[in-house]
């Protein structure tokens, strides 16, 4: 761990109530999250003022051409390099991000191939950069252009200027300006180091910050380096806490308040910023799978088996199968514009065991269903009623002795002794069945989800709930999945 500071204080402009902002228990990487106008760009720049060689502001709109310019490259090795970028506009920071690529080169010693000793590792360097755009990649040279691109599919050369999108060209040129001052503060043994990122999710899609959250976590363990994120991003809050639990705290930016403490994250903290993050649709990207269930009582019982932590889904209720399949064929888009060809199944969609299982496209959300009629079936598992304390055979009794107090309901009830537990349609009766037999008055959805969440189903459970649905969260006989 890298912490050069835990606490901030920084002035903060009339115009938003002035005096100073006090920020404190800052972690590895700090992101300053809010609304538009609340100040989280004005904060960073005020704290790069306070010391230039330190901090190193990579601010929001960063505009120019993807190309090297030997005049920047020269000028960032004096101290005009702590001057620049001074508001939310940076004219020519793409070029000042590859151009320092050759600085960096020339504090090496790099000098016609050759390369003086060290403590820089280019293909660490490199290996960085590859893990962001999966169609590319990127190459140090000592060559009067110092970097290149390749396509990785023909191992070509690319004009960086064209082959990119948007967000593409977004990402890396804003990780090599990061990536690039990290090195050259290594290179001048620079005691505290401190990135400022401000808003780096412009224009980047989901998945790319995704990516983005991965990269920033390599660059700081790497090179020492402490970092304060900027964003209103729910999507990079949610990558940043999953991908560094420990290390990421949140400080919900609020000008009413002088002094304001970073929230650490937690698993809590963790799941609510998954579902939030391009609400639940997060989840998958990070090997999560999505769960489309029927109603209510199936999203009870799904949503809270992932509490026991031995299995990781998140669920959707969508009201009744045929919704099911509607949301199903609006996710197949989705995913089919987020996710690359061949990922496989990063959701499933669940029907009741009395439904047939549709045709047609498959790609990204499978459909799977319950071996018995409906959910209701897994509350009469020998395993779940084995968790109350209490055998099929008394339970059968218990009901028949209760049964005439329940009215007009009397008659299904003690139809229990001819039930097909697996099959019998016992959903009107569920409430009842569940008050009789559960001396706990534990709510039936909670005592299923119990069952099924606290290991790999067994027995009976098993053979209700059915393969398809074992494979999918339970793919091997561990009791917990592996990522």
């Amino acid at each position: 761990m890298s912490i050069y500071k835990t606490k901030i204080e920084v002035p903060r402009p009339p115009h938003l109530a002035g005096g100073s902002w006090v920020l404190d228990r800052l972690n590895d990487i700090t992101v300053l999250f809010g609304k538009n106008g609340i100040g989280k760009s004005a904060l960073l720049r005020a704290l790069k003022t306070q010391a230039p060689q330190s901090y190193h502001y990579a601010s929001p709109e960063r505009a120019g051409e993807i190309s090297h310019d030997v005049n920047i490259a020269q000028e960032e090795l004096g101290s005009s390099r702590g001057n620049r970028r001074g508001n939310n506009f940076a004219g020519t920071f793409r070029q000042e991000a590859v151009s320092r690529i050759q600085t960096m080169q020339i504090k090496m010693g790099y000098v016609a191939g050759k390369k003086k000793p060290v403590n820089i590792d280019l293909d660490v360097m490199q290996n960085l950069m590859n893990g962001l755009l999966e169609e590319f990649e990127f190459e140090i040279l000592p060559e009067a252009k110092p970097y290149r691109l390749l396509r990785k599919s023909t191992q070509q050369a690319v004009d960086t200027s064209g082959a990119l999108s948007s967000g593409e060209a977004e990402l890396f040129s804003l990780a090599v300006d990061l990536l690039t001052m990290c090195a050259l503060w290594e290179l001048d043994e620079t005691q505290e180091r401190i990135l400022l990122v401000d808003e780096p999710d412009t224009h980047l899609h989901p998945d790319l910050q995704q990516h983005l959250a991965r990269f920033l976590l390599k660059l700081i363990d790497q090179y020492k380096t402490q970092m304060i994120v900027s964003t209103h991003s729910t999507t990079l809050l949610a990558a940043l806490g999953h991908y560094g639990l420990d290390r990421t705290s949140v400080v919900y930016l609020d000008n009413s308040a002088v002094q304001q403490s970073a929230m650490q994250f937690n698993v809590h903290l963790q799941e609510m910023a998954t579902l939030l993050g391009g609400h639940a649709l997060m989840g998958p990207l990070f090997g999560t799978p999505l769960l489309l269930v029927e109603g209510d009582d199936e999203y009870r019982v799904w949503s809270h088996v992932p509490r026991l932590h031995k299995v990781q889904l998140v669920a959707l209720p969508c009201g009744g199968a045929s919704e099911v399949k509607k949301y199903h064929k609006t996710l197949e888009t989705i995913f089919g514009s987020l996710l690359s060809n061949g990922v496989g199944p990063v959701g499933y969609a669940l029907l009741d065991g009395d439904q047939v299982l549709p045709n047609g496209t498959q790609q990204f959300i499978a459909f799977i269903k319950l071996a018995c009629r409906e959910t209701e079936n897994l509350y009469l598992t020998d395993e779940v009623l084995a968790d109350m304390g209490i055998s099929w055979e008394a339970a059968k009794a218990k009901i028949i002795e209760r049964a005439p107090a329940y009215g007009q309901k009397r008659g299904a009830l003690e139809s229990c002794l001819s039930w097909d537990r697996q099959a019998s349609d016992i959903k009107n009766v569920i409430e009842q069945v569940a008050e009789i037999v559960d001396p706990k008055r534990v709510h039936w959805t909670l005592r299923v989800a119990k069952t099924i969440g606290k290991n790999r189903p067994q027995g009976q459970l098993a053979e209700f709930l059915g393969d398809g649905v074992l494979n999918a969260f339970w793919p091997t006989t561990q009791n917990e999945v592996t990522n």
